[in-house]
């Protein structure tokens, strides 16, 4: 029986199997030569994978460019600023001071009036404790010799009729109420502030829909993310009675482009529903505060 560790590939073996036959080549070299050339394979193998592993470490150590870092940017509209703000000119209209009425010194050239004049106070309803002057009586106004006007003045015998010039360092004509036009609601092309206009301009889809389209379509300075800026960038502008932004200014900027960014945003924002005052669309100033932050990865 042979033995089971027999090595058919040992040299004794080999010379067994091919006695009497070519040892010079064939099959007898490829048997011979197994072992050495299976050795030297395996080592070659080796030296090539730690020569892969030692010039990958090389290259990533002394030759490969630094990646710059990823810097995420994140922009949060302060909607608490634009809330206090309102809240504090709420409190500004329940809280209205008692009007002072100031003293004028009236610089008056007139032809002394022939009946005494006096002073006629428009009615207006209000607190009493607001009143600052009282209005004249009808028994005040009945008497002879007595007519309403704009000021009070004592009759002169010599006086004219219609006193000229009440006000003023020279005498001239003049109405005695006022202009003589004007417009009967008022101006719409003043700029009004948005603490006394009765309906407040909006963005179409309410004022959370346009903060987020802030935030998500600012385009945040490369200057300002190298520099890794963050702060509040103020702007303010006009909405005009056809809902138009106009007048786009930066109150307060962060540097870096910040404030600009700002602007060009708002000029590609879509119409506002414009602000209403005695039931006409009319211009009003607004103040948008917009806060910006980056955050490293």
């Amino acid at each position: 029986m042979l033995n089971s560790k027999l090595n058919i590939y040992q040299r004794e073996w080999l010379e067994v199997v091919f006695a009497g036959r070519n040892q010079s080549y064939g099959a007898f070299e490829l048997r011979n030569l197994s072992n050495w050339a299976t050795n030297w394979s395996i080592v070659i193998v080796l030296s090539l994978v730690a020569l892969g592993v030692v010039g990958n470490s090389i290259y990533n150590r002394y030759f490969k460019p630094d990646v710059p870092v990823v810097q995420q940017r994140e922009i949060v509209v302060d909607l608490n600023t634009l809330y206090e703000m309102e809240e504090k000119v709420k409190e500004k209209q329940v809280e209205e001071p008692v009007p002072v009425q100031e003293k004028t010194s009236l610089q008056i050239a007139v032809d002394l009036p022939k009946e005494e004049l006096i002073r006629f106070v428009e009615p207006k309803v209000t607190h009493r404790d607001r009143v600052t002057e009282d209005i004249a009586t009808q028994d005040e106004l009945t008497k002879t010799n007595r007519m309403s006007a704009r000021l009070s003045l004592k009759a002169s015998a010599t006086g004219t009729s219609i006193p000229r010039g009440e006000f003023g360092s020279v005498k001239r004509d003049g109405g005695i109420t006022g202009v003589k036009e004007g417009a009967v609601n008022g101006n719409s092309d003043v700029v009004n502030d948005f603490k006394t206009v009765e309906v407040m301009p909006t963005p179409h889809g309410g004022m959370q829909a346009f903060m987020k389209w802030v935030g998500e379509y600012y385009q945040y300075p490369e200057a300002a993310l190298q520099h890794g800026v963050n702060g509040v960038v103020e702007v303010s502008f006009v909405v005009e009675k056809d809902g138009t932004l106009t007048d786009i200014l930066v109150k307060r900027d962060i540097s870096y482009d910040t404030g600009k960014a700002a602007i060009e945003l708002l000029l590609k924002a879509k119409k506002w529903r414009p602000g209403i005052q005695n039931g006409r669309p009319v211009r009003v100033a607004y103040t948008l505060p917009i806060r910006l932050n980056t955050v490293s990865q």
